[in-house]
């Protein structure tokens, strides 16, 4: 041993320990080293550990549904209108911009808007940015309407001062 560090595992009194020559013969428990040992190996403690939190975060629901489901007919509709569609997946949680989705959808039900360009906008802010990406969809939507001859109000003009209803 000519100064090189060595460290070697061993069993001793039923306690794993590990021997660190070169540095005052520090005797330190394995299990007491955290979650690597000094190998560089998982420990068992520290593989359950993952295991549980792996499991949870798997595990754990996620509600992300804004407007309440409805019921038209005796046979439930599963599947969303353009409203709440663009309201869920753009976030649009304050009343000015609900408003504005409003707006949007009602462009398009007078055929003033293409409904594939407001979906394929729609696509295109989340993609840019799928935590907050009404205001990507509200440029980009005012900026094609522009184009093609269609004046959208900007949402800040969609805003009340009436006291919002529970």
């Amino acid at each position: 041993m000519t100064g090189r560090c060595e460290r070697r595992l061993w069993q001793a009194d039923r306690h794993e320990t590990i021997e660190n020559r070169g540095a005052e013969n520090d005797r330190v428990p394995a299990g007491r080293t955290g979650r690597w040992t000094s190998t560089g190996t998982w420990t068992l403690a520290g593989i359950w550990t993952l295991a549980g939190i792996l499991c949870l975060a798997i595990a754990t629901p996620v509600a992300a549904q804004i407007t309440a489901p409805r019921t038209l007919s005796t046979v439930p509709d599963r599947t969303a209108n353009l409203e709440e569609q663009l309201t869920n997946r753009l976030r649009a949680v304050a009343p000015d911009q609900q408003a504005f989705v409003r707006h949007i959808v009602r462009l398009t039900e007078q055929d003033r808007l293409d409904l594939k360009l407001v979906v394929a906008v729609e696509r295109y802010a989340l993609k840019r940015n799928s935590v907050l990406p009404f205001p990507y969809f509200e440029r980009a939507i005012r900026y094609l309407a522009e184009k093609r001859g269609l004046t959208i109000p900007a949402v800040r003009q969609f805003a009340t001062t009436a006291a919002p209803t529970p």
